[in-house]
């Protein structure tokens, strides 16, 4: 596999962002290879498939066209991954007329088992379900049974980014598995429907188990429809509550550092509700939503104009830029696999207490802190100590100390810079003190 590394480049325009970057670290270039193995092919023909529906040309909840969809979606999970990996998730809308409160819609999950023992696993997905409901040839209370509802965009695009992405990662060719669980779930009813009312159905569902459940839900990706731009720019918007902003910042991060080429907003991210994301907001979940724009029935020029084919009969695959799927795609497979590795580093790094009779490490002070700040730490043995900086990945930042020691209370201040005296990023960091073969963590801040 070839690698061009490109030149840093950032580009900051009012309020949006536009950003390349350089990568080179194995890390990155591990990153990188995966990236590669993104198909725009796969995504169009997953993209055509959705939209034609078996022939159905809708996947409105209740239609022959959404069940087709929703074997579709099961079908491709269990291909990349096997039937083991892969369940329907059945819910029932009550309370709505006969027959349709007896027939089982679904969200489709395939999970990727992490390689760390965690609790802990991340959601990406979108919901597979169409409307039209905002056509003006229509009747929609009454036409939703049989009229056209391709969805090419919404959401064929979001359903056709997860499909890639567990495709990428569940290939054995490119030997890599996630540290931390991943779901990837298609959701079902997310749009509002004649029947039902509101939307929101099948992620409702799964969150309210997960909930039940004490699952804990390291964050969620809920990838809506971002096909649409005929502005000739690459652009995405991230939608945000304040517990899920760090989500949202890995995405800018990567768009950067792994010149994705998209352009994007920036913090503060808008807070709106109209997608699967809410559900996960609802229950304290961090959750972030991926959206063309925000919303995408509104102009932001120059970088976008107003989706005309928004919920409409002729949302087809003609009008879909693929080319800025294909880079949201990517975008938010490199996003994963960072927050995932952040996930397992702290899970590595986890704060360990050990007796005090051995030795101990105190809680740097101030924490957070701007520049610097002072470690504080105790023996009561003769031996080996060190003492070392890793970020959030697990990498090592610096080496504070590397000596035999004497016991007693030790004191030192540490600037934030790495081993070669470069300033450190704003983020989280880790000391983590060892003394002959046993350890000990504490998590610092760093906030400039």
């Amino acid at each position: 596999m070839k690698y061009i590394i490109p030149i840093f480049t950032l580009f900051i325009s009012s309020g949006f962002i536009f950003a390349q970057s350089s990568y080179n670290d194995p890390y990155h270039f591990q990153v990188a290879e995966l990236l590669d193995e993104v198909s725009k092919d796969s995504i169009v023909a997953h993209i055509e498939n959705l939209a034609d529906a078996g022939g159905y040309q809708s996947r409105v909840s209740y239609t022959a066209g959404n069940e087709w969809a929703a074997r579709y979606i099961k079908d491709s999970f269990v291909q990349y991954l096997g039937h083991e990996a892969v369940v329907f998730d059945t819910f029932y809308i009550t309370g709505i007329s006969a027959p349709y409160d007896t027939i089982p819609l679904v969200n489709v999950i395939a999970t990727i088992k992490g390689n760390l023992d965690t609790s802990q696993y991340f959601v990406v997905g979108g919901h597979f379900d169409a409307t039209a409901n905002r056509d003006t040839a229509l009747v929609w209370d009454t036409d939703w049974m049989t009229a056209k509802a391709p969805g090419a965009d919404d959401n064929a695009t979001g359903v056709a980014a997860t499909l890639e992405i567990v495709r990428v990662l569940a290939d054995t060719a490119n030997h890599y598995r996630p540290p931390v669980t991943i779901k990837f779930i298609a959701f079902g009813a997310e749009e509002a429907h004649p029947l039902y009312g509101s939307g929101h159905r099948g992620s409702g569902k799964f969150v309210f188990n997960a909930y039940r459940n004490k699952d804990n839900i390291a964050g969620a990706f809920i990838l809506d429809m971002f096909g649409f731009n005929d502005t000739g720019n690459d652009y995405f918007n991230i939608v945000s509550d304040t517990r899920s902003v760090e989500l949202g910042r890995t995405m800018l991060k990567a768009n950067e550092s792994y010149a994705i080429g998209l352009a994007s907003n920036s913090e503060p991210f808008p807070y709106a509700t109209y997608s699967d994301h809410d559900r996960f907001w609802a229950y304290h979940y961090p959750a972030i939503l991926l959206i063309e724009n925000a919303p995408p029935w509104q102009d932001n020029l120059p970088w976008y104009r107003l989706n005309p084919f928004y919920h409409y009969q002729s949302d087809t695959p003609e009008k879909v830029n693929f080319e800025q799927v294909y880079k949201v795609t990517r975008l938010t497979l490199a996003s994963v696999i960072d927050m995932a590795n952040q996930v397992s580093a702290m899970e590595s790094f986890a704060e360990v207490s050990m007796p005090v009779s051995d030795f101990e490490l105190m809680q740097n002070y101030p924490n957070p802190f701007n520049s610097y700040t002072t470690i504080e730490y105790r023996v009561n043995d003769v031996g080996s100590l060190l003492l070392e900086i890793y970020n959030i990945k697990g990498q090592k930042i610096s080496t504070l100390i590397d000596r035999n020691i004497q016991p007693g209370r030790y004191t030192l201040r540490w600037m934030a810079t790495d081993d070669n005296g470069y300033p450190l990023p704003t983020g989280i960091y880790f000391a983590a003190l060892r003394l002959n073969g046993r350890h000990i963590t504490k998590k610092i801040m760093l906030m400039k």
